[in-house]
């Protein structure tokens, strides 16, 4: 089960500083030398168990030698409980799944590498003309369009802008990272040209330059909150959601017709409700045509088709448990006893017991905004090794003594659950090596397994719960939106019910630092802090692997390259 955002890295306590630095201290100083070496030496070795893969993976073929038609058939765990993805009930990876062929995010085209370009279809131009204060100018295509008809303009920027920039709490948004620093969006030549000008510098300024939806999407917060529960947003790509079968489950995506582009090859794509436990043999069967592989058993399902193939990529996207520090009627409020938890949880065992059956290496995440081998990551936590006496020691502290076989406090046990979506089997694997370890440690601890369409409306989204254990999917603007997951504690992305006031400063200077080595700097300090916490415990990276049918081309497994809908098809 996974929560999507482009903005994710896509979420007032002191009481962990000290706890954190007392840690710290047991390994005495370090010169500024010694920790930048050692740094390097982390990242280096993350590099190269990274570097066992590839970033992607799909077959390719030019636009003109791709057969046109055909039909791409692709699965989802749930119908959308919003379709507007900036809502907090859209924020989801099914969606982004059903919208991307619809040219969500399509203005910007992301290669192999991670490099960043402006895609024409939507952006003739748009530079910094300015620094001080920061300032864009850009004009768009005037040939591009909503798939309604009515033409993509500098209104609807203007209106996204109002409904994401945090000022009107009526608006439930999904986060307000780059909207929040714009000072003003002013139309200039025509319809389609505007200057934006940034209170504070933004290094991600591309990202906030062309609009999401049009304007009847972001004008109220009625319409931003419900208007689109039922109904999908107007759409700006190759594709539109030409029917959606709420009863049988499926969304048809079909030619737009207010296309201003290159033709699509295919003819249309095919999304259908299955859940995870019968996805596999409907992609062994041939009933779908790709299919995303989340453990070992899905994997050996998946190979036995005999018309298809296995892509494996590096992913951006990791477990992890977070902890709501409400929950467990306040017991889970105490650093030391989330402390010990992380300490407790044997991550390397869940790594092997999820990514070990997938035939891929088990790397450990140990940052909150870069993934590891990726440029500027460090070990936020000086070393979050599985060791169950520190942890016991930790719970001793806190005041959990151990009687028999069961932590007590004040006539108490302590003890906590953790929310399972049904039919979610990597999820499951993870509680339930989280709950053994807890066990062992005295803590009860009891998985509750609920509707995999009720998990995040129900459970996740209002902070309904002890601990839960799903995927973020990284976006390639880590810097800008790392913070989102723990600050501030209304965030749409934070869960956690806590949240650190030194964040805030250090996130605006981040936001601003167009110093790489500057922004490493204080990228780092930001995720240390959150490792203090302990309020979310990362456990690994999770490759992209994916089944995909003999002769399809140009999409697939990727880390970081954008599929372009148009080029997708399938080969004679």
């Amino acid at each position: 089960m996974k929560i999507t955002s482009t903005r994710r890295l896509f979420l007032a306590g002191t009481g962990a500083v000290g706890t954190a630095a007392a840690l710290a201290a047991c390994g005495g100083q370090q010169t500024a030398e010694e920790q930048e070496s050692q740094a390097a030496e982390e990242n280096s070795k993350a590099a190269e168990e990274q570097a066992a893969l590839p970033s992607t993976a799909w077959e390719r073929m030019e636009y003109d030698q791709v057969p046109e038609g055909g039909t791409l058939r692709r699965t989802v765990s749930q119908l959308p409980n919003n379709w507007n993805s900036n809502q907090t009930d859209g924020n989801l990876a099914d969606l982004t799944y059903i919208r991307e062929a619809a040219g969500a995010g399509a203005e910007i085209i992301y290669s192999e590498t991670g490099e960043k370009t402006l895609n024409p279809d939507y952006i003739e131009s748009a530079e910094v003309t300015s620094e001080d204060p920061q300032t864009v100018v850009f004009k768009y295509n005037p040939e591009a369009k909503w798939d309604n008809g009515e033409p993509i303009v500098v209104e609807d920027l203007i209106s996204q802008w109002n409904a994401l920039k945090g000022e009107n709490a009526d608006y439930q948004i999904v986060s307000s990272v780059g909207w929040d620093q714009i000072e003003s969006i002013t139309q200039t030549d025509d319809e389609y040209s505007g200057e934006i000008v940034f209170s504070a510098p933004y290094i991600d300024w591309i990202t906030v330059v062309h609009p999401d939806v049009p304007k009847s999407v972001t004008e109220s917060a009625e319409a931003f909150n419900t208007g689109y529960v039922d109904t999908p947003t107007p759409g700006k790509g190759p594709f539109k959601v030409g029917e959606v079968d709420s009863t049988g489950g499926v969304v048809t995506l079909v030619h737009n017709e207010n296309w201003w582009g290159r033709a699509p090859k295919l003819e249309q794509i095919i999304f259908t409700v299955v859940d995870q436990t019968t996805a596999p043999q409907s992609f062994a069967n041939g009933e779908i045509d790709l299919l995303d592989i989340a453990n070992g058993d899905v994997l050996s399902q998946a190979k036995t088709r005999s018309d298809a193939t296995i892509q494996t990529t590096n992913g951006l996207t990791w477990t992890h448990l977070t902890l709501n520090v409400q929950g467990a009627d306040g017991n889970l409020g105490d650093v030391k006893v989330r402390e010990a938890i992380a300490r407790g949880i044997d991550r390397e065992a869940i790594g092997q017991a999820v990514v070990g059956p997938l035939e891929a290496p088990v790397v450990l995440v140990d940052n909150f905004v870069y993934m590891p081998g990726q440029d500027g990551y460090e070990d936020s936590f000086g070393g979050l090794e599985y060791d169950p006496e520190a942890a016991g020691a930790l719970l001793d502290e806190a005041g959990w003594v151990l009687e028999g076989d069961k932590r007590t406090k004040d006539g108490k046990t302590l003890d906590f659950s953790i929310i399972i979506p049904a039919d979610t089997k990597s999820n499951s694997d993870r509680a339930r090596q989280i709950q053994t370890n807890m066990n062992e440690l005295g803590m009860n601890v009891e998985l509750q397994t609920v509707p995999s369409d009720a998990y995040f409306n129900d459970y996740v989204t209002p902070k309904n719960f002890d601990g839960v254990t799903f995927s973020w999917v990284g976006s390639q603007y880590p810097e800008s939106s790392s913070a989102n997951l723990v600050y501030p504690v209304d965030s749409g992305q934070n869960f956690t019910n806590f949240a650190d006031d030194r964040i805030g400063p250090l996130n605006e200077q981040l936001k601003g630092a167009f110093d790489i080595d500057e922004r490493h700097k204080l990228a780092n300090e930001i995720s240390t802090i959150i490792a203090e916490s302990f309020v979310i415990i990362p456990f690994y990276a999770t490759p992209n692997i994916v089944g995909v049918k003999t002769g399809l081309v140009n999409t697939g497994a990727s880390q970081f390259e954008s599929t372009d809908w148009t080029q997708v098809g399938y080969k004679e």
